[in-house]
């Protein structure tokens, strides 16, 4: 199932604008020499978050209605596909950060290994957040590109913008301020696999019963 996702993104090529912006915003962002690398990350991360979105609803967006019901037919259950998609957006995300973590370390003449375990957590954590986004926005759920983009631009927003939810917000807040990082980093991460564990698990139900 994940390389028949894979297959069918490269295919499509809708991978494109996703991740010519983040690497358009990774080379705004790695300029300065002497910046503190961690507040750095902590951008690049809250950024994977809308990619990873975005990648999970482009991926889903790809199969028109009959071409996915020949697919869940291949996949045998629902949650054989989310898991496909959810997997295969998540490996793409995996991409992005070695990305931006390899920039970074040229950047900077080598990170830490505390910096780049950090780094490594808190973009996994914002790409876990932003699939678990992707998957109710998407046309699983919803059947207009419109409404699509409005829910998931609504969601993208509360998550990094509003600080007593425990996904991306205070973890990003924390590696800018520099006070309990690690800690921060580790429950928004736990929460964010909790979360996208019951994003797919939603999406999955409410989907088998409209059809």
């Amino acid at each position: 199932m994940i390389r028949y996702q894979l297959a069918l993104l490269l295919h499509t090529q809708r991978y494109v604008p996703p991740l010519l912006a983040y690497l358009l915003l990774l080379g705004i962002l790695y300029t300065d020499v002497g910046a503190v690398p961690v507040p750095e990350l902590a951008v690049s991360a809250g950024a994977l978050s809308v990619v990873a979105c975005w990648l999970t609803i482009a991926l889903v967006d790809a199969e028109d209605p009959v071409q996915r019901l020949i697919t869940l037919v291949h996949a045998r259950r629902v949650s054989q596909l989310l898991l496909g998609i959810a997997s295969t957006a998540l490996a793409l995300s995996a991409v992005a950060t070695v990305v931006s973590l390899a920039w970074s370390s040229l950047e900077h003449h080598g990170l830490s290994a505390g910096d780049l375990g950090l780094g490594l957590l808190a973009h996994l954590t914002c790409a876990c957040t932003g699939i678990a986004i992707g998957l109710p926005c998407s046309r699983l759920l919803v059947p207009r590109i419109g409404y699509t983009v409005m829910a998931a631009l609504a969601g993208l927003v509360a998550v990094l913008l509003i600080r007593w939810l425990p996904l991306i917000n205070p973890m990003l807040r924390a590696m800018t301020s520099g006070s309990s990082v690690t800690g921060a980093i580790l429950w928004c991460l736990v929460v964010s696999a909790a979360v996208l564990a019951l994003s797919a698990t939603v999406t999955g139900f409410v989907h088998q019963r409209r059809n």
